[in-house]
């Protein structure tokens, strides 16, 4: 007694996530930078404007602990807060995309706990759309919309190496596998 064939049982061609690694990095510099500035502008206005420095750049005694201008704190705590959710955000997207490209079709999954995979067979496959912002080219990042003939689109994001991907995708896909039966 023989097994029908699944869909997606071919051979492992190509495994993906979307590479988030230099998105963190990049809004790690940017809250740097931020920070930095918004800090050395309190510190400027502080000395600049002494009738309020009484009250915002005034410095806080916790127990032993004097904690200088409370204000430049907040406002890193605040950046830090908010690159955070950033990063967050990133690792909760990588964690909910995967792409597995085999020799029989495409399975792209969505979801963390309730898991939406597509599978597009060679038969189905359209086209491959290779998608590079000026953003995207300086991170070294892309985006691959695969769309099925039924007008499906399904979109890859912050690739790594998305060039190769896109002719792996197109070679495997535009060729369908014929199976013969003995």
């Amino acid at each position: 007694m023989s097994a029908a064939p699944k869909f997606g049982s071919g051979d492992i061609v190509w495994t993906g996530r979307p590479s988030i690694s230099v998105y963190v990095e990049l809004y790690g510099l940017l809250a740097a930078i931020v920070a930095a500035i918004l800090v050395g502008l309190e510190v400027w206005a502080g000395d600049a404007v002494k009738s309020l420095s009484g009250f915002f750049f005034a410095s806080v005694q916790l127990g032993s602990l004097k904690i200088p201008d409370i204000l430049e704190i907040l406002t890193i705590l605040v950046i830090v807060i908010i690159y955070l959710v950033k990063v967050v955000g990133l690792v909760i997207y990588k964690a909910r995309n995967s792409y597995e490209l085999r020799t029989d079709g495409l399975n792209i999954n969505k979801g963390i706990a309730n898991l939406s995979n597509t599978f597009i067979s060679a038969m189905a496959f359209s086209d491959a759309r290779l998608i590079r912002t000026l953003g995207m080219r300086i991170v070294g990042r892309s985006t691959i919309i695969v769309e099925a003939n039924d007008g499906r689109k399904f979109e890859m994001k912050m690739l790594k190496d998305a060039g190769t991907v896109q002719s792996l995708i197109r070679n495997n896909l535009s060729h369908p596998t014929v199976r013969l039966e003995k």
